[in-house]
């Protein structure tokens, strides 16, 4: 008897902290913070995407068409951008996904924040209290009712406390271990965008020519276009590189909205999901 004594007691301490976190705003309040950083981090994501689209769009329509020492030299930077196109506009859907599992997910924690989910929870806790204490008093074995009210109360708990564990614990994984790689990321998309918009201004620089029919204007033209042809390759091998960087931090940045808007939420989801099943199986009381 003193055994089940000390369960019940410690049962119901359980039960009425629960009752007071799930009335408290502050875990709610803390859950929408990180969830709306989240947010905030695909909009920025998802514009420097867009405009590394058109930085590339830009140049994909760009052609130099030089010719020193009657030697025709044609560079075309837009050829070598194709793939990393393709690429960011995969990515681009990549990171509209994720926003709105984000969306989805602030949506929950509006409805399992709600007054209505809140007072049943508070409820189904009293029920459950009162069963559990008025069998200790009167000795009858009311079990299948409290069974019952028992698996509603858990239910009641994994609904109003599961979307904001998702995103408090995922945010605090995104700060442990993806942060690092995410912000290194934006940082070189930011830089590969401004240097492709460099070589492309610099590339469809190199169009204009000397319009000077004369001798000194031809030999001037002549070394003009010699000049601009070395400047160009020297671009365009510059361009390749910043199209490899590109291509691998695009990659990085995928691996980190998907683990953490999509692989994560699911992987807690089915955790907290299968710790109520075996609640609801363990206890007897």
């Amino acid at each position: 008897m003193n055994k089940q004594l000390s369960v019940k007691i410690i049962l119901s301490v359980i039960i009425l902290l629960t009752v007071s976190i799930s009335h408290s705003s502050w875990f709610d309040t803390l859950a929408k913070e990180y969830t709306e950083l989240g947010i905030k981090r695909t909009l920025i994501t998802y514009a420097v995407s867009r405009s590394l689209n058109g930085v590339i769009s830009v140049a994909q329509g760009t052609e130099v068409a030089l010719s020193p020492a009657g030697v025709g030299l044609t560079f075309a930077p837009g050829q070598i951008l194709d793939p990393v196109n393709d690429l960011i506009e995969r990515f681009s859907w990549v990171v509209m996904v994720s926003g709105s599992s984000l969306g989805i997910q602030r949506l929950f924690l509006e409805i399992t924040s709600s007054v209505a989910i809140v007072w049943i929870l508070s409820v189904l806790s009293i029920i459950y209290l009162i069963l559990l204490w008025m069998t200790l008093q009167n000795g009858k074995d009311e079990t299948n009712y409290r069974k019952g009210v028992l698996k509603l109360l858990v239910l009641f708990v994994f609904i109003r406390f599961s979307v904001p564990l998702i995103a408090l614990i995922n945010e605090g994984v995104f700060v442990s271990y993806l942060q690092p790689q995410y912000e290194g990321a934006q940082q070189k998309l930011e830089n590969a965008s401004t240097q492709i918009k460099l070589i492309n201004d610099t590339s469809r620089k190199a169009v204009k020519q000397n319009k000077d029919d004369g001798l000194f204007g031809k030999v001037e033209q002549w070394l003009d276009e010699t000049r601009q042809s070395l400047d160009v390759e020297t671009q365009m091998n510059s361009l390749k590189q910043a199209a490899a960087d590109v291509s691998q931090q695009v990659i990085n940045m995928i691996v980190v909205f998907v683990v953490q808007t999509i692989i994560f939420p699911l992987l807690f989801l089915w955790l907290f999901l299968k710790s109520a099943k075996l609640i609801i199986n363990r206890i007897s009381i």
